[in-house]
């Protein structure tokens, strides 16, 4: 395991990290001393070369006003480390103090955050997400059932076990530990992100799909055809007759002409590099010339086709980015088919028009509310596969109820797949997730949509 899991490092005090929120009392928080209380409160930014608050929890709630029952704004994850006020704003309902964040809300230092940078929980998850890599972390998956641990209070060098984790599991990995597991002696222990532990043995190595969409330019324009079988070749046609040249490559992107031939009953697609392909071999993205009435100059907006199990990012009417997707059609898609042609000339127009969500299925306009570097605490199973998936990657929440993420257990990208999100592949997802709003304050694990953020929308048809 040493060469598949080169993060693992050895934490000196390795702490469970808490679960409960962020500085709870367990008791109901007493009015604020403002003339509102609901009122949020007008503090300085703290300095972004300040000191330092950081999470010891598996998730620690960035709150908009000072107050336990207010709205929660964001998220950090254990180890997250983020500016802060040098003195808290008042202590009432957090014995701890609530502080001021960079670039807004309030933390309750407590036990979920502390002020504390040498705190033991913070040694142990010193590895913190790489934001501009595919993947945030080391992912793994589980050879076989395996348990599932946590620290033994106990004992100070052994686990207890804390339920067990289904074959094929996956997970990202942040460390290691080596200490006496309850059923023999002592084993190297792989350190999750939620602080419990599996045997590293039980882990195998997961690699991430390496498929990548296409960055659009005026030299490398729409439409475009990706490769979606095995197996398949390119033509070449002359009058009569259409032969077979050679292989192409699973996922391969093809830039084409926007020419087609019909042949015996096939159509064929004209390549910009005078070759030709089967259009029931590969899926096309083609050249919008209808727009939304929301687009303006500048607008991000991606749009999204259930059906083709294609992505395009705009900005305003401008493609830049294309690729595949996989997402399952859901009770929609089980009404009359629409081509993806017709569909993008706006043969749909209710498919177009922002809807209330929500509804994780519907069709139309949705706007981003949220962003997760992973979605701590989500179901393990809300990926819909029959095994657990956590950690999952470069969440973005819409307004419908479905989400977007990385899929880092899969390469089936331009088909159906998992039970309504829409799964992209790691290195579109931290693509899209850079460039999609709201902005993740440093040091944030999660982020919400507030009316000051520019809104980004996606657009999911057949």
């Amino acid at each position: 395991m040493t060469r598949a899991y080169p993060g693992y490092h050895r934490a000196a005090g390795v702490v469970a990290i808490a679960s409960a929120v962020a500085g709870c009392t367990g008791k109901a928080p007493p009015a604020l001393t403002k003339p509102d209380h609901h009122e949020i409160p007008n503090v300085p930014v703290p300095p972004e070369h300040g000191p330092r608050l950081a999470s010891i929890a598996d998730r620690t709630a960035v709150r908009q006003r000072p107050d336990l029952a207010a709205a929660e704004i964001g998220y950090l994850h254990a180890g997250g480390r983020i500016a802060r006020a040098e003195q808290p704003y008042s202590k009432q309902g957090c014995e701890g103090g609530w502080y001021p964040v960079r670039p807004a809300g309030f933390v309750c230092a407590g036990q979920g955050a502390t002020t504390d940078l040498s705190h033991p929980t913070l040694a142990a998850m010193a590895i913190q997400p790489l934001l501009d890599q595919p993947l945030p972390y080391t992912y793994a998956r589980a050879r076989a059932s395996t348990p599932l641990y946590e620290r033994d209070p106990s004992r100070a060098t052994a686990v207890r076990e804390a339920g067990r984790l289904k074959r094929r599991a996956g997970m990202a990995v942040v460390g290691s530990w080596t200490a006496a597991v309850p059923e023999g002696p002592n084993e190297r222990l792989a350190l999750l992100t939620n602080g419990k532990f599996v045997k590293a043995s039980d882990l195998e190595a997961l690699e991430p799909s390496s498929f990548a969409g296409v960055e659009l330019t005026k030299e490398r324009a729409l439409p475009v055809a990706f490769v979606v079988k095995r197996g398949v070749r390119s033509w070449n046609l002359d009058e009569a007759e259409a032969t077979k040249s050679e292989e192409l490559e699973y996922h391969q992107a093809l830039d084409l002409t926007g020419r087609f031939r019909t042949l015996k009953g096939e159509k064929f697609w004209a390549t910009r590099d005078d070759r030709w392909v089967r259009h029931r071999d590969v899926t096309v993205v083609p050249e919008r010339h209808r727009f939304p009435d929301f687009v303006q100059d500048g607008q991000k907006w991606v749009d999204v086709s259930i059906i083709t199990g294609t992505l395009v990012a705009y900005e305003g009417k401008r493609p830049f980015f294309t690729s595949l997707v996989s997402v399952a059609r859901g009770p929609e898609a089980l009404g009359e088919a629409v081509s993806a042609e017709a569909a993008l000339a706006g043969a749909l127009p209710d498919a177009e028009k922002p809807k209330a969500g929500p509804d994780p299925f519907a069709l139309g306009a949705f706007e981003v509310v949220a962003k997760h570097v992973t979605w701590v605490g989500a179901d393990p199973f809300a990926a819909g596969e029959s095994q657990e998936l956590t950690d999952l990657p470069w969440v973005l929440e819409l307004s419908s109820g479905r989400s977007v993420y990385a899929a880092y257990h899969h390469d089936r990208f331009g088909i159906d797949h998992g039970p309504g999100s829409v799964q992209i592949s790691p290195r579109d997802a931290v693509r899209l997730f850079q460039w999609v709003t709201p902005t993740l304050p440093e040091g944030w694990h999660s982020k919400r949509r507030d009316e000051k953020d520019e809104k980004t929308w996606f657009v999911l048809r057949k």
